[in-house]
């Protein structure tokens, strides 16, 4: 159940070996603290305040996670940058592309829609001094802002990655993370914004299976994409059989 995205994420690291080798980006190994100051309660940055947007509405903006059971295509603790960081950027305004990249273990089809939803609301757990962020997953957008102040005192990304990386981490069933961060132009997110489609394809597969009351496969928008994963059809007959059970004919 866990090799679901591994295709993805082959695809995902290409691309970043790609760009890195173009020069505009770099790789760091997060030290394991984060002790930038938490707001209390989620922070307000008000347009007076505002040091930097960073995908906003009006520009361009991707987020999305995958995991996988292979500890080879994620390396533990790295974040990387491709383009500026907050404090290097000339414009308030930026694109923003952020893939969380997870390796875990004990995925099935009874928990793995369940572990994603938890996985992916670990970010609106994220309640940091001078730092927004509001997110649509089902249209993978995320729009953040940084405070003057914060960017003043240091904030960056790498704060921001050290802080999800801890989030993570705390999950039993998470062995290793990895995070990706996108602002060097916005042809570089909408690179990214291909595969998170596909990656939202199988999440909204995964979705239909586990909410609705019968699974009607010959009328799902989704059937052409369970039929081809393995992953998938797994899920889609662990249901079946639970249905079945719970009401023979």
């Amino acid at each position: 159940m866990a090799q679901l995205f591994d295709e993805i994420i082959r695809e995902l690291r290409s691309y970043i070996k790609k760009n890195l080798s173009k020069g505009i980006g770099r790789e760091t190994r997060y030290s394991g603290d984060s002790s930038w100051p938490a707001s209390g309660s989620r922070d307000i940055v008000l347009r007076s305040d505002l040091g930097i947007e960073l995908g906003s509405p009006a520009g361009e903006s991707v987020s999305f996670l995958m995991w996988t059971g292979d500890s080879s295509l994620v390396s533990d603790g790295i974040i990387t940058i491709l383009g500026p960081d907050i404090n290097e950027c000339s414009s308030k305004n930026v694109p923003f592309g952020r893939v969380v990249l997870v390796k875990g273990s004990g995925f099935n089809a009874e928990n793995i829609y369940d572990r994603y939803r938890e996985m992916d609301h670990l970010r609106y757990d994220v309640s940091l001094k001078g730092y927004m962020m509001r997110a649509v997953s089902q249209y993978m957008r995320e729009w953040s802002r940084v405070s003057k102040e914060a960017i003043s005192k240091g904030f960056s990304l790498l704060t921001l990655g050290g802080v999800l990386i801890d989030k993570y981490r705390k999950l039993n069933y998470i062995d290793a993370v990895e995070i990706l961060f996108v602002t060097s132009s916005k042809k570089e997110v909408r690179e990214l914004r291909g595969m998170g489609e596909r990656v939202m394809q199988y999440i909204n597969a995964m979705r239909k299976m586990k909410e609705e009351i019968s699974i009607d496969c010959d009328n799902c928008e989704y059937q052409a994409v369970c039929g081809e994963v393995d992953v998938l059809k797994k899920m889609r007959n662990s249901i079946k059989k639970i249905e079945k059970c719970r009401n023979p004919q």
